[in-house]
């Protein structure tokens, strides 16, 4: 009830938030552009389908994942990376950092239309959040078509946690729904689990991995080359309050050492022009930082009005306030200021990053400041004081130093649990048709790939077994692969033979098998390797399936190979070893029988046939599942003349391998 309610809500509110964003763009025209991505209407890029969606909302969240992404693609090239976010400053900068190797959208509305329009455009394999952003309907769209989510670099503060409380009935499912949560801190797990979500691990802040680059650092000394011995000051991610506050202590400090180098980089580009009016109402000689190369020598005061040079000025700098610190703002990140070697000031206002602070203050690596007259002082002091300088900025890497390691975590934690590891998978879908395929064996696929026609014109078809229907044996190249259409059994497959009620694409029955056999595949289980997947939308709530596999060279399955000769007690014992090795992964098969268990040239097992088949807790089914197989080799026994299957001396020897594994 409250998630409807709620949609409605959502539904209601967006012409007022297009509205909203049209007006933010009179100060950011960046909000204008792209305003259908905010409806989901995005472009169906098949290169950036079936890949994984990193939603990292603003600036921040944005910094703060620069050195996942960048291990993402560096380990997992061939994986399309869609970034989302929400303002153009944050757009900008994954497009400047990142260019071509990544996909960059606006977040969709959270209301029903824009959601879904998204999640089918886009058709992510896994979605993977930063900090703690969690919107209700996104995530209901999410669970319906079984799309996995993971939660990374995650922060919950006292504050926000209440805040979470109040909202509890409406969020509780999304909490309990994440495959995984990557916490800052053992606070922050403690608050999330009291929400409901259950795999919730402290793998640190992504933040303490910054790091200054080659690149970055030749930057730095080619923009600062003609101020070099200058002590440099910089004024950072300041919000109005803060703007007057910095300036005032840079009239003050410039009287008593004239030679400063004075920054100020105000936190949201709106602000620039209005800092620039501060400046020229005080008489203050300055220049922009996007109307120069490198920085004057005769110049003293720099407005930085540029976005992600941040690391590249905190680099030039001896020392930084740190803003929204001195207002009731929470505060900002002061790492990437350490991560430069540049001592840090802040304001008390800091509970976004408690922790961070705290442990800076521990080792007395950040001083405090309480308004311009402290600013001013704790200026004074650094510049007058260099062995105190030195050693304020050694305490404060001791502390960066000692928390690094968090991106190769998360990036494993995050991998493990919404990812199945085979990069080489893709997804394409133009609203009608839904494919996903191995491009290592078929670089292309479409809708022909998945017509026996077409086999038989390239003259790929090797053979046939009917059944409920055809089932097709293609050879292409090195590559044997099985062909199998969808069918409906029973009384309803009389009527409707081939039709399925609609399910979102990743819930139907061809897909759920491909990503199925995908993950056991990569468990180590002997089961065959799927090649592709196809969902055809047909009329207005039906679809229509099929699916490809490898063929398993010279495996026979059980009822064939019992037609003709007995099983010797060691293939019993390998058989019942195989099923006990699929139940110790809690893989519950829909309709183990004689037929899906298979036995190569080798002797070696197999199972095969997982349509509506899954991962399951632990039960009864293990024992149903053992006595399903059992009722086949009994009815298989009675309606066969010739069938060398003795209940009493095979079916002890398949439970001894079943139970001694």
């Amino acid at each position: 009830m409250w998630l409807r309610l709620y949609s409605v809500l959502m539904t209601v509110l967006t012409p007022l938030l297009l509205l909203y964003f049209i007006a933010r763009s009179r100060k950011d025209s960046g909000y204008r552009e792209h305003l259908s991505e905010r409806l989901g209407l995005i472009s169906r890029a098949k290169e950036s389908q079936g890949g994984l969606l990193l939603h990292s909302v603003s600036v921040g969240e944005t910094l703060a994942a620069r050195p996942l992404i960048s291990g993402l693609l560096q380990q997992q090239p061939n994986l399309a990376i869609t970034i989302s976010c929400m303002t153009p400053t944050a757009r900008r900068l994954i497009e400047q950092h990142f260019g071509d190797a990544v996909r960059c959208v606006y977040f969709p509305l959270d209301n029903p239309y824009a959601v879904k329009q998204f999640i089918q455009r886009l058709a992510p394999t896994a979605v993977w959040l930063m900090e703690t952003e969690l919107w209700p309907r996104f995530m209901a769209e999410l669970r319906h078509r079984g799309i996995a989510v993971a939660m990374l670099n995650a922060r919950l503060s006292k504050r926000s946690a209440a805040g979470y409380r109040k909202v509890h009935s409406l969020l509780s499912v999304c909490w309990r729904q994440l495959a995984a949560v990557s916490a800052q801190t053992r606070a922050t797990q403690l608050r999330m689990r009291a929400l409901g979500a259950n795999k919730v691990f402290v793998d640190g802040n992504l933040k303490f991995d910054i790091a200054l680059t080659k690149a970055q650092q030749i930057k730095t000394e080619q923009f600062f080359a003609q101020v070099t011995g200058r002590p440099i000051i910089l004024c950072a991610s300041t919000h109005p309050g803060e703007h007057e506050v910095a300036i005032d202590a840079y009239q003050q400090l410039v009287k008593q050492f004239s030679d400063i180098v004075f920054i100020i980089a105000p936190r949201h580009p709106e602000q620039f022009n209005s800092v620039s009016q501060l400046l020229v109402e005080r008489q203050i000689s300055f220049v922009r930082r996007s109307q120069i190369e490198s920085f004057p020598a005769e110049q003293t005061f720099l407005l930085a009005d540029s976005m992600g040079e941040m690391l590249m000025l905190s680099a030039g700098a001896d020392m930084a306030f740190v803003g929204g610190s001195l207002i009731e703002r929470g505060g900002h990140n002061p790492l990437e200021q350490i991560a430069a070697d540049c001592a840090v000031l802040s304001g008390r206002s800091v509970y976004n990053f408690n922790e961070v602070y705290a442990a800076l203050n521990r080792v007395k690596g950040i001083r405090w400041v309480d308004d311009c007259d402290t600013l001013r002082d704790q200026f004074l002091a650094l510049l007058t004081d260099k062995q105190a300088l030195q050693q304020q900025k050694h305490n404060a890497s001791a502390v960066l130093q000692q928390h690094k390691g968090a991106t190769l975590r998360m990036l494993e934690r995050a991998t493990d649990a919404t990812l199945t590891g085979n990069f080489m998978v893709k997804t394409q879908t133009d609203g009608k048709e839904f494919i996903k395929f191995d491009s290592a064996v078929l670089p292309e696929c479409e809708a022909k790939h998945f017509s026996p026609r077409y086999w038989q014109q390239q003259k790929a078809i090797a053979g046939n077994s009917t059944g409920r229907a055809t089932v097709w044996f293609i050879q292409q190249g090195d590559h044997g692969m099985l062909l199998r259409h969808y069918y409906r059994g029973g009384l309803v497959g009389k009527v409707n033979k081939d039709r399925f009620w609609r399910q979102p694409e990743q819930q139907s029955r061809a897909i759920k098998e491909f990503d199925l056999l995908t993950q056991l595949v990569e468990k180590g289980l002997p089961v065959p390797k799927p090649i592709a997947a196809r969902m055809i939308k047909t009329g207005l709530f039906s679809y229509r399936a099929d699916i490809l596999v490898e063929v398993i060279p010279g495996a026979v399955d059980v009822f064939r190979l019992l037609r003709e000769r007995q099983l010797p007690a060691k293939q019993w014992h390998a058989l019942g070893a195989v099923v006990r090795r699929m139940h110790d992964e809690n893989v519950y098969h829909s309709d183990l029988n004689c037929h899906n268990l298979m036995l190569d040239d080798y002797d070696s097992p197999w199972i095969v046939d997982f349509d509506k088949c899954g991962f399951k807790e632990n039960g009864q089914w293990k024992q149903e599942n053992l006595a399903r197989l059992k009722r086949s080799l009994l009815k298989e026994k009675a309606r066969n003349e010739t069938f060398y299957w003795k209940q009493e001396r095979d079916w002890p020897e398949f439970l001894t391998g079943y139970e001694t594994t």
